[in-house]
């Protein structure tokens, strides 16, 4: 399937079915008693560390225990569940249904990874996300990070390609780890690059500050580095913080996706308050892509949204992205911004994908149902990260598959222009 798939891609004959999936199949998930394979259980001293009245929160809302947080980060433990095991469990998952994944606006290329895990050993042995991808100088350049549990530090690796399809790691070690940055807490991960007229390579994180999981409080940062290589140099304050007490990013802002327009930047990111019960998209712009704004709605004076709004809120009650929306990945396409992102329609079930279009990034139309689930894939258990490139009329989604007890970058595409979605209250 995927060597047929590339060659109808690079003949121009590939067929994408137009077409969106229903509602996430609950009974093809795990059962939400049971902790999922993708996601082994979190240490008992960093659950307990959190305080009581933290749920859950939208940008990593999943039962520390039980299933996936939505996709903001992978959150294995340090425990993690060995490879090998991990390999006897997806052998017992039900089939893909083939016939839903046909009718996908983004169609799966092939059935593994485009970008698989590391050496046994290496620090991104068992677990793989895309972090930041760009097209650049007629090569796709990726900064995927990696690592071996979570919360743990994470390494930020640096892999190519042509096409978008076959995929080649430039060096083994790390190009970026952010271990020496006193805002960093814990560690950093890769969410978004860009590169500047001058040839200057920009790469936009986010730290994990606590070695607790769902509820450790992130800002966004900022590296730059002459050369895909490094050496990255980080700035030496976030560029983007936490809202004050009592507003609807508190806790933390999270996954940025930072888009250069003609008029300056753009950054989209999630934001979670302080309970931590849910999750939105923010929006902030910036002249120089180093001081933001965050979008301020005048109309809104409760303190909640006294200092910013959130552009993205989760669906109207009963749609499957009720509950919490994250993780933009974010693209301009002919004056369009296009994003594709992570829901869920309440705590406890897997995060699937979604996207909305925009013209001014504020205002959003949203596709009525989801995009892409895990069980498209034969073995997918959860989708955690993804990420988005439109090159020559092709949208690229890289997605972070889990297959029990590890994790891997999987493609799906779509080629022309998206169906147009539902305008949001």
């Amino acid at each position: 399937m995927r060597g047929s798939l590339h060659d109808l891609k690079k003949g121009g004959a590939l067929i994408l079915v137009g077409g969106v999936i229903a509602a996430l199949l609950t009974s093809c998930q795990p059962d939400a008693a049971t902790p999922d394979a993708t996601v082994p259980a979190v240490e008992e001293t960093a659950t307990a560390s959190s305080p009581a009245t933290e749920t859950p929160e939208p940008t990593d809302t999943a039962e520390p225990t039980d299933t996936p947080a939505p996709t903001d980060t992978p959150h294995p433990a340090d425990t993690a569940t060995p490879a090998a095991t991990a390999t006897a469990e997806s052998a017992t998952e039900e089939p893909a249904d083939e016939e839903a994944a046909a009718s996908l606006v983004f169609a799966p290329f092939g059935d593994g990874p485009v970008v698989p895990n590391g050496a046994p050993g290496s620090f991104d042995s068992q677990f793989t996300d895309p972090g930041a991808a760009v097209f650049h100088d007629g090569l796709f350049h990726m900064f995927h990070n990696g690592f071996t549990g979570w919360p743990a530090p994470v390494g930020i690796a640096y892999s190519t390609s042509p096409d978008g399809y076959e995929w080649t790691r430039v060096q083994e070690e790390p190009v970026f780890r952010g271990d020496d940055l006193e805002y960093a807490g814990l560690t950093v991960l890769a969410s978004s690059a860009l590169v500047e007229a001058d040839g200057t390579w920009v790469l936009y994180f986010y730290t994990w500050d606590a070695r607790i999981w769902p509820n450790s409080s992130s800002s966004i940062g900022r590296a730059t580095a002459p050369d895909p290589l490094g050496p990255w140099t980080a700035d030496p304050q976030p560029v983007l913080l936490p809202g004050s007490e009592g507003t609807w990013d508190e806790l933390a802002v999270r996954t940025p996706s930072v888009i250069r327009t003609e008029d300056g930047y753009v950054m989209f990111y999630a934001g979670v308050s302080a309970g931590a019960d849910q999750a939105m998209i923010g929006m902030a712009t910036s002249a120089d892509g180093v001081s933001w704004t965050k979008y301020d709605d005048a109309a809104t004076t409760d303190a909640l949204f006294a200092e910013s709004d959130p552009v993205f809120r989760p669906g109207e009650e009963g749609a499957w992205d009720a509950g919490n929306v994250e993780h933009p990945r974010v693209a301009l396409v002919d004056g369009r911004y296009v994003m594709v992102y992570s829901g869920k329609a309440r705590l406890n079930v897997p995060s699937v994908l979604g996207y909305a279009t925009s013209e001014d990034g504020v205002s959003w139309q949203r596709a009525p149902d989801p995009i892409l689930e895990a069980t498209m894939i034969p073995g997918g258990r959860a989708i955690w990260f993804s990420e988005l490139v439109h090159h020559e009329d092709t949208y690229f989604l890289f997605f972070e598959l889990g297959t029990g007890g590890q994790t891997e970058v999987y493609l799906a595409t779509h080629e022309g222009e998206l169906p147009g979605g539902e305008a949001q209250e």
